[in-house]
């Protein structure tokens, strides 16, 4: 079981010394200190731009990645004594990338969106390999080097590791941008190592769970409501996938998103950075664990994201076909390029949009009037299948409040996620609702009375209605507002997350 826990706790340790990477520079503390950090990290030739790199006030696009490499950011082999208190399991010689975010931030940094890509999408691979799950691409661009090299006789490990590691970086990023249209301008890296380091750095991150939760894979043992994660905590929190709450690969990563957000909201709100101690250990310990592209220059980074404030990063989930899908026998999730290219467009066109209207020089927005909710005659009911108590009425209650024609509530058949069934009269109105609570899927059903619409709530509901939580700065939990407009999310029941607090999630 020890090995099973440590493959279970190597995918998810990039996210924190990333976002330090980020924040450091959107902080600036100071511009000497960014410069000292920028002289120790680790930095590579992997962005292949005919143009060049972008220069400040342009929009950029950084794709960050964890990797389950057992060495520093150096390329130093860690040993026994640094990887046992992380679990990390065997090496068995593969190098995956569990945990891949793309970042978009318009050019005036007062704005930052993200998406996460599950690591099992299975996805067309660069460089002619086939289709496997997305997290393989670094390893299938190495090997294609490494034997190359051995070809053209050269036997000498540490060059082989070197520059077999570099094509599987450019490989990993022409895949990604393949997958979901986007153009990488710069790339960020971190190991296991990387990710202990840094959450014990910052002094813990504060995270929030709605109940009690535990899982024997991940080592997960948690309590209900706030609390501080550090270390192999922290791994084990980003890394649990089952238990109450927990449906799918999805779930995982949304865990990793509340940490993120929680992380950036710690240091952008409360002054982290402004202690000497702490700023020291952050250097030192991204300086060991980050890999940067040789062109990005935190200097100039930073100069643009001086307006970046915790409430204008958000987190999203590319949308999926499938989360459990099956090939070959091995568990895939399952995803429509064409889908994700559109979706990942219009989120970062909503982002550009955003930061242009928080500028002070900006065109003042124009406001325009909702078309009507519901038809007459067209009844909606809500069905609970979700077994949380009440569920169905709150939501009711909330769609009927958006002036759709109220049915009545009911208990349902539990279910994972949620539905919107219609009968064939009445889609225009099922396509509002499922928007309405967070693009949910939609179905027709023949056996609907006409004039009826059926909302068919599952365990992963998060949306209207739900009462989510988020902590406070003094620790109390209090309701999270709920939503009044359709999520840019795609993925069901799972609204976006900020970073302007810390999000109580499953």
């Amino acid at each position: 079981m020890a090995g099973a826990r440590g493959a279970a706790l190597v995918g998810g340790k990039g996210m924190v010394a990333l976002v330090s990477v980020l924040v450091l520079a959107a902080t600036g503390y100071g511009w000497s200190t960014l410069n000292m950090a920028e002289a120790g990290v680790a930095k590579v030739d992997v962005i292949d731009k005919p143009a060049g790199p972008k220069g400040p006030g342009q929009d950029m696009n950084v794709l960050l990645v964890g990797m389950d490499s057992r060495t520093d950011a150096h390329g130093n082999k860690l040993d026994d004594a640094q990887l046992a208190p992380l679990h990390a399991g065997a090496d068995e010689g593969e190098i995956n990338t569990d945990t891949m975010i793309v970042v978009h931030v318009p050019g005036n940094g007062t704005a930052a969106s993200a998406f996460s890509i599950p690591r099992d999408s299975f996805v067309t691979i660069a460089g002619a390999q086939g289709k496997d799950k997305i997290n393989s691409a670094f390893q299938y661009g190495m090997n294609a080097e490494t034997d190359k090299l051995r070809a053209r006789g050269i036997t000498d490990q540490a060059q082989l590791q070197r520059e077999g590691m570099v094509a599987g970086r450019k490989n990993l990023v022409q895949t990604v941008e393949n997958l979901t249209g986007v153009s990488i301008d710069h790339y960020a890296e971190v190991n296991l190592f990387g990710f202990a380091k840094i959450s014990d750095a910052v002094g813990g991150v504060p995270v929030c769970l709605l109940q009690d939760t535990s899982d024997e894979l991940s080592g997960a043992n948690f309590k209900k409501g706030p609390q501080t994660v550090q270390g192999v905590s922290a791994l084990e929190f980003v890394r649990q996938r089952h238990g109450p709450g927990l449906i799918n690969e999805l779930d995982r990563e949304r865990r990793q998103q509340a940490f993120l957000a929680s992380l950036a909201h710690q240091m952008l709100s409360t002054g982290l950075l402004t202690n000497p101690g702490r700023l020291t250990s952050v250097i030192s310990a991204v300086q060991d664990a980050v890999v940067l592209d040789t062109n990005w220059n935190l200097l100039e980074f930073a100069t643009q994201m001086q307006g970046l404030t915790g409430g204008s990063i958000k987190f999203n989930i590319m949308p999926v076909t499938n989360v459990d899908g099956k090939v070959g026998g091995a568990d895939v999730v399952l995803v429509n390029p064409a889908d994700v290219q559109a979706w990942a467009k219009a989120l970062f066109a909503g982002t550009d949009q955003a930061s242009k209207g928080a500028s002070p020089s900006s065109e003042p927005s124009t406001t325009t009037t909702s078309p009507p909710a519901g038809r007459p005659g067209v009844l909606v009911d809500v069905a609970n299948g979700s077994g949380v108590s009440g569920l169905a009425a709150r939501v009711l209650e909330f769609v009927g409040g958006k002036g759709f024609t109220k049915g009545a509530p009911s208990t349902g058949t539990v279910r994972s996620t949620s539905l919107v069934q219609y009968a064939a009269d009445s889609k225009d109105v099922a396509q509002q609702v499922a928007a309405l609570l967070g693009d949910l899927p939609l179905a027709a059903s023949p056996t609907l009375r006409s004039g009826r619409v059926e909302v068919d709530l599952g365990k992963a509901y998060h949306g209207p209605g739900s009462a989510g939580q988020t902590v406070t700065g003094g620790g109390a939990v209090r309701l999270a507002p709920t939503a009044t407009t359709p999520t840019t999310t795609v993925t069901p029941d799972r609204p976006e997350i900020d970073a302007s607090g810390v999000p109580c999630i499953a």
